[in-house]
């Protein structure tokens, strides 16, 4: 059975007022709901958002996820967002991003091309070194 942590919707036309519920994934939206854990008012001022933050933490711990609307809407407002729920693998993605990457590629072998380079570059410094034939004949007399 998965559980998931999000917003219900209540209140009528133009005042829309969510319940933040723990429900089974499968049920709808206004359906029934393990446990509700807060409310969420978008029309109040500072204080629209209300959450009994351990019981967070529990259904998280027992393997609740939080939805991505509700895990935006909580860092939002400032609660601290347990690290299993949504998006937990987005931000450890982004922080195995921050982190430098290696580099090692171990021997990689040299490609055709970049061998013909190599040699025209030592024949025309070998070139630029050796005299000019005129110049060798004059130093030979």
């Amino acid at each position: 059975m998965a559980v998931v942590i999000r917003l219900s919707r209540f209140g009528r036309l133009h005042r829309p007022f969510f319940r933040i519920i723990v429900a089974d994934k499968r049920v709808h939206r206004e359906g029934k709901a393990n446990e509700i854990l807060g409310t969420y008012d978008p029309l109040l001022g500072k204080a629209n958002i209300v959450v009994d933050q351990e019981r967070l933490k529990t259904w998280v711990a027992q393997g609740a996820v939080i939805s991505a609307s509700l895990t935006n809407l909580l860092k939002h407002v400032g609660y601290e967002v347990p690290a299993h729920g949504a998006g937990a693998r987005k931000a450890a993605a982004k922080a195995a991003a921050a982190a430098p990457k290696k580099t090692v590629k171990g021997f990689v072998p040299a490609t055709r091309r970049s061998l013909r380079k190599h040699a025209a570059k030592v024949k025309a410094a070998a070139k630029a070194a050796a005299p000019a034939p005129a110049a060798a004949e004059e130093a030979k007399a």
